[in-house]
Order: structure tokens, then sequence, then C-alpha cells
């Protein structure tokens, strides 16, 4: 993996150490669960008034602060493309207030160091910090620290159901992976003749793949019972590397045969999945899944897949800093929550995104950047 995936602004070493010590000491004192703290830590919590706004969803410039602002964004398990692309988004939506100063940890070195990213976010005084937390509960102590620190921690894409609100984060920014199961189970079942189907998740115990497979699962049952889910108790861990979804596929290929659809949490890296079946010389099946790249577009193009896509998601962050910064003026931010991602690929309805072979194929072209500006960035 290159360098421009790692971290993108380094945190001063000796902030980063000092943050690494307070994890380790944190741990010692703590379950770890967020559910505890009662009234005290509630009261602690910087609350918001409620105050009425004629901001929209989208919005950032009604809640810029007067004064010179620190925000930050924390990717947990990063060092993809579409990290990248979210920093990016983050950055630019940050920029439309002159007194914001945004900063970015994309981690790829593990859990401690994404704890240690947000225990160092707080030291270098951030009030706001969206923390994709991606490795769930354990999380939990060093954003419950930063919300007692009087920071606006707001909990990105994670569901998790031991963290508490007031306690572990000022708001809870999920993607409604409800209404996205529900879409991919409906489209199977309009589109797709039944047959096995398979879900690829990320890594072990991220709490995205495992709320988006429990509903696509429950969907499943409801609107396309014919179906064959071939991994009924979790979704197939792949760490989102083509590699490993390549080395999946071909090892369930192996033992079920073909497949009538793929469903997936990250569209981007499926490519290892389809050469997998390309090499089994077995039908292509159809794809349904969230994060679509270019690459994906072009691949999707090429192998004359069937597919859906629900995309939007690198906006995702940048909607969490406009969330925070409303909180920091005691007002009510009207950003939709949970946040609801919209269809971008629905082949079978015609709607078909274009490949761009000017682009590279990592990039996410389904958010607010436009492809000039992605091609840019991801150079």
């Amino acid at each position: 993996m290159s360098d421009e995936y790692r971290m993108r602004r380094h945190w001063p070493a000796a902030v980063l150490m000092a943050a690494v010590v307070a994890v380790a000491l944190s741990a010692c004192g703590s379950s770890g669960s967020g559910t505890s703290g009662g009234a005290g830590a509630e009261s602690e919590a910087a609350a918001v008034t409620g105050e009425a706004t004629n901001a929209k969803p989208g919005e950032i410039k009604p809640f810029c602060p007067e004064e010179p602002t620190k925000v930050a964004y924390i990717k947990a398990a990063g060092g993809t493309a579409w990290a990248t692309i979210a920093k990016a988004e983050f950055e630019a939506e940050a920029a439309k207030c002159p007194n914001v100063e945004a900063s970015f940890y994309n981690g790829t070195q593990g859990q401690q160091a994404a704890i240690a990213a947000t225990n160092a976010a707080v030291a270098e005084g951030a009030k706001v910090i969206a923390v994709n937390s991606d490795y769930g509960a354990a999380e939990l102590p060093s954003m419950a620290a930063a919300v007692k620190s009087g920071a606006k921690v707001i909990n990105t894409f994670n569901d998790i159901p031991e963290g508490q609100e007031g306690v572990d984060w000022t708001a809870n920014l999920v993607m409604d992976s409800q209404a996205i199961g529900e879409t991919e189970a409906k489209w199977l079942a309009k589109n797709v003749q039944p047959g096995n189907v398979v879900f690829l998740g990320g890594p072990a115990g991220t709490p995205t793949s495992q709320s988006q497979f429990e509903y696509f699962k429950k969907y499943l049952a409801q609107y396309a019972p014919k179906f064959k889910l071939v991994n009924p108790d979790n979704y197939i861990v792949t760490d989102w590397e083509a590699a490993k979804k390549r080395q999946a596929m071909a090892g369930l290929l192996a033992k079920y045969g073909e497949f009538a659809a793929v469903v997936t949490d990250y569209l981007g890296t499926d490519s290892g999945a389809v050469q997998a079946i390309e090499d089994a010389g077995v039908k292509m099946p159809a794809w349904a899944g969230i994060a679509s790249t270019n690459g994906w577009v072009c691949l999707a193009e090429k192998a004359n897949i069937p597919w859906l896509s629900l995309d939007g998601s690198t906006e995702v962050p940048a909607a969490s800093m406009r969330i925070g910064l409303a909180q920091l003026e005691g007002k009510e931010s009207p950003e939709p929550i949970p946040y609801k991602l919209t269809v971008y690929g629905d082949t079978p309805e015609g709607k078909v995104p274009k490949c761009e072979a000017a682009i590279s194929p990592e990039a996410d072209l389904s958010g607010g950047l436009p492809p000039s500006k992605i091609k840019d960035v991801l150079k």
C-alpha cells in the first residue's frame, strides 16, 4: 500500500505518544461498554438548545463559527481511495468556513492507533470530531473522553449498540442500514432469478457490515424467500480487499457452484470476486451493494453485470461536521439522521453511470466532488 493512502495528516509525535498512554490508562479504569455514566456524564456533555434555524440539509455557512475552530475526521480503518475522497470532501466543506481548520487521520495501523488519533485530536484542541468508528465498542472510551472534554463528537457510519447519546457521542450519524437491506432485497426479488446469494463484508466485527448484513438477511427472507443465503450466520470477512474477495469467492464457488447474486458493503473492491467467477468459468451473477467506484462501473460494463448501487457515502463525514458545528452554536442541525444513501446505479432500470477511462478506477464518483477534483486527489 502506498504512503498516499496512509495517514494524510501526521499528528505530532509527542501528542500521539501522549494519546497512546492515555488510552492505556483509560483501558485500566473503564469497562469500555460506553453504557455507564448516568446523569453526571450527560450533564458534562454539552447540550444542544434546539434553537430554530433556517438552514437546510447540506448547508454549512449558517453554522460557521466566529472564532477559530479545529475540526477533525478520524477514519479508523482506512487506507482506501474511498477514505481519501471522503477526506477531500470533508476538507472542501470545512473550507467554506474561514475560521475552520480541518485535519484528518486515515488509519492503516490498527485499532490502538485509531483510538490514539481520537485522543490526539482532543489534545490538539479539536472542537468537532467525526469518528468513523470501524472498530466499534473498542473506540467508545476515547470518544467518551472527547465528549467529556467538551468536544462535539459525531459517531459516523457505525451503529454501536453499547454506545450512549451524550456520553460517547453528541450525535449518531449512521447510514440507514435498514433502508439499504430492504432496497437490496426488493431489487433481487424484482430483477433476479432465485438461487444462491452471498454477502461480502469488511473486517471482522465491523458494525456497518454487521448491520447491513442483518437487515439484508431479514428482508431477503421477507421479500425474496426463494433465494438461499449461503452464509446465514455472518457476513464473509474480506477486509474490503480485492485479493481476499477473490480468495473467498473462489472457495464459495467450489462449495456451492453458481450464484444468482452477490451483495456487498463495498463495491469498490469487488473486482476480486468478479475475477474468481471469471476464473471458474461460471455464469456471472447479479450484484447489489453500496460504495461503487469508477473501476466497478467500467468492470460491470465490460462483464455485462446487472447491478444496483446505493451511493453518496463519501459525503457523510462532511455532514457529520455540519452537525457538530451546529451543536457548537447551540442549534438543531437540519441534517437527516440516519443518513440515507441514494440510488446511483440500477442497470435494469436503465440508470447506468458512465465509465470514466481517464479517472482512477478507485474513484467514487457518486459524491459531491466533480470528477476533475477527484482525479487530482487520487494522483
